[in-house]
C-alpha cells in the first residue's frame, strides 16, 4: 500500500524565502536599536543582535563593519540627521530669537519622545569606546549649533554669556532630560504638551540670551 506525502514534511523541505540585503541591513539595525536601548554599547552583544535579528554574525560586519559604526548609525545618526536639517532649514540671521527657539523646540521634542529607546541607549553607554577610541556621535551637530550661535552673535555685535559649545550641549540635555525623567517629573502623567513646549523655549531662550550691553 503505497504511503501518502505528510503535507508538513513537504512544506518544511521548501527552500526558504531569500531576503533581499536591504532586508537583513534593516533587520540587523532594528535588533541593534532594542539590544542598545536595553543593554548600552557595552552590554549588548553582536551575537544577541543577530539572534533577534534571525541572522548570522557575520552580516552585522559585512553591512556595518563593526559595533561601533553600528551603534552611530542606529542610535546617533537620526538625531543628526533631524538636527542637520533643522539648521539646514532655519535662517541663522533670524531677529525673533524667542520665535526661533519656539521652533526648535516643536521640531525636536516630538522626535525625541517618539525615540526614547534611543535616548536611552545613550544614557546607558557613558563616554562609548569603539574599535578605534571614544565614539562622537553627536559632535557633528554640536559643531555646526555652535558655529551658527557663534556667528549669529557676531552679525548682531554681541557676546554670549556662555560658551557656545556648551549651550547647544546642555540645550540637547534639558530637552533630552524632560524625556527621560517625565515619569518622575509628571508622576500623574504627561503635562500640557503647548505648556511644555513654551516653558522649554522660554528657558532656551533666557540661557542663549547674550550678555547686556556695557554700561
Amino acid at each position: 500500500m503505497k504511503k501518502l506525502d505528510d503535507p508538513f514534511a513537504s512544506e518544511a523541505r521548501l527552500p526558504r524565502a531569500r531576503r533581499s540585503g536591504e532586508a537583513v541591513r534593516a533587520l540587523i539595525a532594528d535588533a541593534a536599536r532594542s539590544a542598545f536601548a536595553e543593554h548600552g554599547f557595552a552590554g549588548a552583544t553582536t551575537r544577541d543582535i543577530a539572534h533577534r535579528a534571525k541572522a548570522s554574525e557575520v552580516l552585522i560586519f559585512r553591512y556595518f563593519g563593526s559595533k561601533s559604526a553600528l551603534f552611530e548609525e542606529v542610535v546617533f545618526a537620526p538625531f543628526n540627521g533631524l538636527l542637520r536639517d533643522f539648521i539646514d532649514a532655519h535662517r541663522d540671521d533670524e531677529p525673533d530669537r524667542l520665535g526661533g527657539n519656539e521652533q526648535f523646540v516643536r521640531s525636536f521634542y516630538p522626535f525625541l519622545k517618539a525615540n526614547a529607546d534611543l535616548l536611552q541607549a545613550m544614557a546607558k553607554s557613558p563616554a562609548a569606546q569603539g574599535e578605534n577610541g571614544p565614539i562622537h556621535g553627536l559632535d557633528d551637530y554640536f559643531n555646526r549649533a555652535a558655529d551658527r550661535m557663534r556667528r549669529q552673535y557676531a552679525r548682531e555685535g554681541v557676546e554670549s554669556e556662555i560658551a557656545p559649545e556648551l549651550c547647544v550641549r546642555f540645550a540637547f540635555g534639558m530637552l533630552a532630560a524632560a524625556i527621560l525623567f517625565s515619569n518622575w517629573f509628571f508622576p500623574g502623567g504627561d503635562a500640557d504638551g503647548e505648556e511644555v513646549t513654551h516653558a522649554l523655549a522660554r528657558m532656551l531662550y533666557k540661557a542663549l540670551s547674550p550678555l547686556p550691553p556695557a554700561s
